[in-house]
């Protein structure tokens, strides 16, 4: 009886013991059980803000020019040093970008000039993050930066109108001379001085309608290239100064 009553005491020892033992690798089966099925949380992809892009013109200084102007350089409309300053080779680069999409070259950078830019890009104005892409691939137009759809603008901020003077034609460019800034499309009085002073100086054969067309670009850049200007067929103050002093 004493023989029977200890062997049970030690098969009962050995369960303690064996469950003792065996208990912290339990828990720590079941917790390792636990990382591995909790689910584990998603970065969530935050949409990148809306990029405030100015009007530009003429005069126009600062970072979104540079970045205009790269953009330019990349679909091969504009061949100048990138350095901010809005002048008559990036308005005339503009002006080409403009009428290859269908708007009107007035050499003015709008919300709907942005727009064809950066056509999947929100834009927010009252205008590239550049893809990362070796210089000599240039991609062809248009170049898509993102899948998201643009922001809509609600409310855009109004744009201060330019001060006219006396004579000066409203939606024309001015030097801070006076002096009228002229390209292909225009259609004006202005223009028809331009042809007048063309004609004077046997550049321009056609009639002097104030239509700015083909035949008048193409004097104008006989012009400047016999002036030794650079002929990009934009009349600009430059330009002007050569015609006048004749």
């Amino acid at each position: 009886m004493q023989v029977s009553l200890t062997t049970s005491i030690l098969k009962t020892g050995k369960f303690y013991w064996l469950l003792l033992f065996s208990s912290p690798l339990l828990l720590m089966t079941s917790d390792a059980v636990v990382a591995i099925v909790a689910p584990q949380r998603i970065a969530q992809v935050t949409p990148r803000a809306s990029i405030s892009r100015p009007t530009l013109k003429l005069g126009s200084q600062g970072e979104r020019v540079s970045e205009l102007q790269a953009a330019l350089k990349l679909l091969g409309f504009y061949s100048g040093a990138v350095d901010g300053i809005y002048k008559e080779d990036t308005a005339s680069a503009v002006s080409r970008f403009k009428q290859a999409v269908n708007l009107n070259p007035d050499g003015i950078v709008d919300a709907m000039t942005w727009q064809r830019l950066f056509p999947t890009e929100p834009i927010v104005t009252p205008t590239i993050s550049l893809p990362n892409q070796p210089s000599n691939l240039r991609p062809n137009f248009p170049v898509p930066t993102q899948t998201s759809p643009p922001t809509r603008v609600t409310n855009p901020q109004p744009q201060p109108r330019p001060t006219l003077t006396p004579g000066q034609i409203p939606g024309v460019q001015y030097t801070t001379e006076g002096l009228p800034i002229l390209r292909l499309g225009m259609r004006n009085s202005e223009v028809r001085k331009l042809q007048e002073r063309l004609k004077q100086l046997g550049f321009l054969a056609g009639d002097v309608d104030g239509d700015f067309g083909i035949n008048t670009e193409a004097a104008v850049k006989a012009a400047q290239q016999r002036y030794g200007l650079e002929a990009d067929g934009v009349v600009g103050g430059a330009t002007w100064a050569a015609l006048l002093r004749r």
